[in-house]
Protein backbone atom coordinates (compact mmCIF):
# COMPACT_ATOMS: atom_id res chain seq x y z
CA UNK A 1 0.00 0.00 0.00
CA UNK A 2 3.38 2.37 -0.17
CA UNK A 3 2.53 3.00 -3.60
CA UNK A 4 -0.82 5.04 -2.37
CA UNK A 5 0.24 6.97 0.86
CA UNK A 6 1.50 10.44 -1.08
CA UNK A 7 -2.05 9.86 -3.62
CA UNK A 8 -5.29 12.26 -2.61
CA UNK A 9 -7.54 9.43 -1.67
CA UNK A 10 -10.50 11.25 -4.39
CA UNK A 11 -7.50 10.02 -7.25
CA UNK A 12 -7.59 6.18 -6.21
CA UNK A 13 -10.00 4.10 -8.18
CA UNK A 14 -12.73 2.26 -6.31
CA UNK A 15 -10.91 -1.09 -5.95
CA UNK A 16 -8.18 1.15 -4.69
CA UNK A 17 -9.80 3.18 -2.20
CA UNK A 18 -11.25 -0.23 -0.85
CA UNK A 19 -7.82 -1.68 -0.72
CA UNK A 20 -6.39 1.53 1.49
CA UNK A 21 -9.65 1.21 3.62
CA UNK A 22 -8.73 -2.91 4.23
CA UNK A 23 -4.90 -1.59 4.98
CA UNK A 24 -6.43 0.82 7.37
CA UNK A 25 -8.29 -1.66 9.25
CA UNK A 26 -5.49 -4.33 9.34
CA UNK A 27 -2.91 -2.08 10.99
CA UNK A 28 -5.03 -2.58 14.10
CA UNK A 29 -3.94 -6.42 13.79
CA UNK A 30 -7.44 -7.79 13.89
CA UNK A 31 -7.64 -11.34 14.63
CA UNK A 32 -11.42 -11.44 12.44
CA UNK A 33 -12.36 -8.83 9.26
CA UNK A 34 -15.81 -8.84 8.38
CA UNK A 35 -16.93 -7.73 4.99
CA UNK A 36 -20.28 -6.58 4.23
CA UNK A 37 -20.04 -6.19 -0.22
CA UNK A 38 -16.47 -5.14 -0.08
CA UNK A 39 -16.65 -5.29 -3.97
CA UNK A 40 -20.23 -3.53 -4.51
CA UNK A 41 -19.81 -0.66 -7.20
CA UNK A 42 -16.88 -1.64 -8.28
CA UNK A 43 -15.79 -2.58 -11.91
CA UNK A 44 -14.22 -6.16 -12.55
CA UNK A 45 -10.54 -4.77 -11.91
CA UNK A 46 -11.20 -3.58 -8.91
CA UNK A 47 -13.29 -6.30 -7.52
CA UNK A 48 -10.10 -8.17 -8.92
CA UNK A 49 -7.97 -6.37 -6.78
CA UNK A 50 -10.04 -6.19 -3.62
CA UNK A 51 -10.29 -9.95 -3.63
CA UNK A 52 -6.31 -10.96 -3.64
CA UNK A 53 -6.38 -8.76 -1.26
CA UNK A 54 -8.29 -10.20 0.89
CA UNK A 55 -6.94 -13.77 0.23
CA UNK A 56 -3.74 -12.97 0.16
CA UNK A 57 -4.58 -11.49 4.40
CA UNK A 58 -6.38 -14.83 5.05
CA UNK A 59 -3.45 -17.09 3.48
CA UNK A 60 -0.38 -14.90 3.99
CA UNK A 61 -1.26 -13.37 7.98
CA UNK A 62 -3.77 -16.14 8.82
CA UNK A 63 -6.97 -13.58 9.56
CA UNK A 64 -10.48 -15.30 9.51
CA UNK A 65 -12.20 -13.59 6.54
CA UNK A 66 -16.32 -13.33 7.01
CA UNK A 67 -16.84 -11.99 3.40
CA UNK A 68 -20.70 -11.15 2.69
CA UNK A 69 -21.33 -10.98 -0.69
CA UNK A 70 -24.38 -11.32 -3.29
CA UNK A 71 -21.71 -12.20 -5.62
CA UNK A 72 -21.24 -16.01 -5.82
CA UNK A 73 -18.24 -16.13 -8.15
CA UNK A 74 -16.77 -14.57 -4.90
CA UNK A 75 -18.10 -16.98 -2.67
CA UNK A 76 -16.83 -20.36 -4.98
CA UNK A 77 -13.29 -19.33 -3.17
CA UNK A 78 -14.64 -19.90 0.75
CA UNK A 79 -13.32 -22.67 3.22
CA UNK A 80 -17.09 -22.08 4.42
CA UNK A 81 -20.65 -20.65 2.41
CA UNK A 82 -22.88 -19.76 4.86
CA UNK A 83 -26.96 -18.87 3.29
CA UNK A 84 -29.43 -16.92 5.10
CA UNK A 85 -32.68 -16.00 4.71
CA UNK A 86 -34.62 -13.48 6.32
CA UNK A 87 -31.40 -13.64 9.51
CA UNK A 88 -32.12 -17.62 9.55
CA UNK A 89 -29.79 -19.81 8.83
CA UNK A 90 -30.62 -22.15 5.78
CA UNK A 91 -27.68 -23.93 3.98
CA UNK A 92 -23.75 -24.24 5.20
CA UNK A 93 -20.87 -26.10 3.43
CA UNK A 94 -18.66 -26.16 1.52
CA UNK A 95 -18.84 -24.22 -2.33
CA UNK A 96 -19.23 -27.18 -3.45
CA UNK A 97 -21.95 -28.74 -1.32
CA UNK A 98 -23.48 -25.65 -1.89
CA UNK A 99 -24.00 -24.61 -5.20
CA UNK A 100 -24.49 -28.44 -6.03
CA UNK A 101 -28.05 -27.13 -4.34
CA UNK A 102 -28.39 -24.56 -7.61
CA UNK A 103 -32.18 -25.15 -7.57
CA UNK A 104 -32.63 -24.65 -4.27
CA UNK A 105 -30.80 -21.00 -4.48
CA UNK A 106 -32.35 -19.80 -7.14
CA UNK A 107 -35.46 -20.57 -4.85
CA UNK A 108 -34.41 -18.67 -2.33
CA UNK A 109 -33.34 -15.90 -5.22
CA UNK A 110 -29.54 -16.11 -5.44
CA UNK A 111 -27.87 -16.30 -8.43
CA UNK A 112 -25.19 -19.41 -8.74
CA UNK A 113 -22.07 -18.80 -10.22
CA UNK A 114 -21.59 -18.44 -13.94
CA UNK A 115 -19.75 -21.43 -14.03
CA UNK A 116 -22.33 -23.49 -12.69
CA UNK A 117 -24.93 -22.24 -14.52
CA UNK A 118 -22.95 -23.29 -17.91
CA UNK A 119 -21.91 -26.76 -16.87
CA UNK A 120 -25.67 -27.04 -16.15
CA UNK A 121 -26.94 -26.01 -19.80
CA UNK A 122 -23.85 -28.05 -21.15
CA UNK A 123 -25.38 -31.56 -19.04
CA UNK A 124 -28.62 -30.60 -20.56
CA UNK A 125 -27.07 -30.66 -24.03
CA UNK A 126 -25.71 -34.24 -23.53
CA UNK A 127 -21.93 -33.43 -22.77
CA UNK A 128 -20.61 -35.37 -20.20
CA UNK A 129 -19.17 -33.40 -16.93
CA UNK A 130 -17.91 -33.61 -13.74
CA UNK A 131 -19.88 -32.09 -11.09
CA UNK A 132 -18.67 -29.39 -9.03
CA UNK A 133 -17.29 -27.07 -11.87
CA UNK A 134 -17.17 -23.62 -9.96
CA UNK A 135 -14.74 -21.89 -12.05
CA UNK A 136 -13.53 -20.71 -15.27
CA UNK A 137 -10.39 -23.04 -14.43
CA UNK A 138 -12.44 -25.83 -13.47
CA UNK A 139 -14.35 -25.46 -16.80
CA UNK A 140 -11.23 -25.33 -19.25
CA UNK A 141 -10.16 -28.13 -17.44
CA UNK A 142 -13.04 -30.31 -17.77
CA UNK A 143 -13.37 -29.44 -21.44
CA UNK A 144 -10.18 -29.26 -22.42
CA UNK A 145 -8.36 -32.64 -20.47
Amino acid sequence: MEEYKERAVHLLSGGQKQRVAIAGVMAMRPKILVLDEPTAMLDPRGRREVMEAVHKLNREEGITVVHITHIMEEAVTADRVVVMEEGLLVMEGTPQTIFRKADQLRALRLDVPAMVDLAQQLKKGGLKLPENILTVEEMAVALCP
